[in-house]
């Protein structure tokens, strides 16, 4: 009987490929790399805005409410330059950004404080410079947010603000994205209410374009309160059904901590929608503040999931601190890697402040849909306040920064600790603008091993800033690991091919 020699080829990669599946599981772990003061800056920088380039991860864009001014890196966060917003005119911040999946950059703000209208620029060059898209004829608007995400229509995206109006109301707006530097007009002013003010929110687009907005009133002081949630099921062309009531909480929409007396806290309600096409895909993410009561300053960072965005899993805690220890978890983020699914949440925490006062900045990583969270990190290397004259009434602000994507999260936040020692002003005085590269370091994992001609292939999951091997040994009794080739992690699937396999092989992928 005739052997097919496809199939004698084939025997040892098969060989190869169970032993690697019977290798100890690995639990993902988070890396901190050094704070990276972005701004430098003597004037005061509070409430960041922080955004990645899925077209080119090494870009980054972040901004501030203080002093509004942008900076883009080209290099993953390790050196900034200045923006050229000069054609978005005079702003007085409430800055949002985010990138699209063609490159694009889109920044919402405020205009003059005497008008209060929501500008959108647009960048084509990574932030280097903008150009105005859009701009409200409507005016005394208050908090913008701007996010991207596809639409119903197969290729094309979708550019969304939210913000509220000068009656209170939760307010939405859509366009078409069809390319670089192509958007459409943004569609009429949607509001979303049934019948309550509505403010602080936060809106997400999901897989098929469909979009759902999150938001609470400014009218409950310090509390209880109910986070409100409106979906429209189509996305653009659509419209908002009725209000819902995933959760209700503690934090009102002024509430008092010691860590920011006079500025105060709402329960910042996050949303992220999972479009990764991997198991949770379809997963809607609800993320919030709450404590025991409207008297306690016990409050903590509590995330909720749902997968027909009508019914929500019971909450689940994100800060790991000991529980009831009166410590404050505040201005959280979250953020969800559309290649893995895996999803960051960031926050403010006093965990380690004698009278719970100053801060260091945290976060925490689920890789399982939201089931629970892996130890949370010290993402800040040293401790601020907002208990000094040079940020008094401000205090950190009304928000914090957060960006996700190929396996590494870069939080921003509100820092005059001057632990990089760049602060022009030195240590606790005004606020600079600090962020770090954090790395989930997950498993190596081969995907498709297969035969392409006369060509061994293997596809690995990968994550920025990591270099991956394919190595061969010819035995396993006595191996001898050589590499065959390696290749740059870019966050998404990569081929490593071996293009003289031998006859007997055994393989393996590494990572560094």
């Amino acid at each position: 009987m005739r052997r097919n020699p496809c199939l004698r080829k084939l025997c040892p990669i098969i060989v190869a490929l169970m032993w690697m599946r019977h290798a100890p599981a690995q639990s993902a772990a988070l890396t901190v790399a050094n704070n990276i003061n972005i701004s430098m800056a003597t004037n005061n920088n509070a409430e960041e805005t922080i955004a990645i380039n899925p077209r080119n991860p090494l870009n980054l864009f972040a901004d501030d409410t203080w002093s509004v001014v942008g900076r883009y890196s080209l290099d993953g966060g390790l050196t900034w330059s200045t923006s050229d917003v000069s054609k978005l005119g005079i702003s007085d911040g409430d800055v949002w950004s985010a990138f699209d999946d063609f490159g694009n950059l889109f920044l919402a703000q405020f205009n003059s404080v005497t008008s209060l209208q929501i500008v959108v620029g647009l960048s084509t060059n990574g932030g280097a410079s903008f150009n105005l898209l859009y701009q409200t004829t409507a005016k005394k608007n208050d908090q913008p947010t701007i996010v991207t995400g596809p639409s119903s229509t197969p290729g094309q995206g979708s550019v969304w603000i939210s913000y509220t109006d000068k009656n209170n109301n939760q307010v939405v707006q859509g366009a078409a994205v069809t390319g670089p530097g192509s958007v459409g007009t943004f569609s009429a002013a949607q509001s979303v209410l049934g019948g309550s003010a509505g403010v602080f929110g936060d809106i997400v687009v999901g897989p098929a374009g469909q979009v759902m907005v999150v938001y609470q009133s400014n009218t409950t002081k310090e509390g209880p309160d109910t986070i409100h949630m409106n979906l429209n099921a189509t996305g653009l062309g659509g419209s908002f059904g009725p209000q819902g009531s995933p959760t209700m909480t503690q934090v009102g929409g002024f509430t008092t901590i010691p860590a920011q007396p006079l500025r105060k806290i709402d329960a910042e309600a996050g949303l992220a929608w999972d479009r990764s096409g991997g198991p949770f895909q379809g997963r809607v993410y609800l993320m919030y503040t709450d404590r025991p009561n409207i008297s306690s300053y016990d409050t903590d960072i509590y995330l909720r999931y749902s997968d027909n965005s009508t019914n929500w899993s019971a909450p689940v805690r994100v800060n790991d601190d000991p529980v009831g220890n009166g410590k404050s978890q505040f201005l959280p983020r979250i953020a969800l890697d559309q290649t893995t699914g895996y999803i960051a949440v960031s926050f403010y925490d006093c965990r380690n402040s004698v009278n719970n006062n100053t801060t260091e900045f945290w976060a925490a990583v689920s890789t399982n849909g939201g089931v629970s969270f892996l130890p949370n990190v010290k993402v800040s290397a040293g401790v601020s306040s907002a208990l000094v004259s040079a940020v008094a009434g401000f205090d950190y602000g009304d928000y914090s920064g957060l960006t996700f994507f190929g396996g590494v999260f870069y939080p921003c936040w509100a820092d005059n600790s001057n632990s990089t020692g760049d602060n022009p002003d030195g240590a606790m005085n005004y606020f600079d603008m600090y962020t770090a590269r954090v790395t989930v370091d997950r498993p190596v994992v081969i995907v498709n091993p297969r035969s392409s001609g006369n060509n061994f292939v293997v596809s690995l999951r990968t994550t920025i800033g990591k270099t991956y091997y394919l190595e061969a040994t010819p035995t396993l009794s006595k191996p001898s690991w050589t590499t065959v080739t390696n290749a740059a992690g870019n966050g998404r699937l990569v081929d490593l091919t071996d293009a003289n396999p031998g006859a007997k092989m055994f393989y393996r992928a590494r990572v560094r």
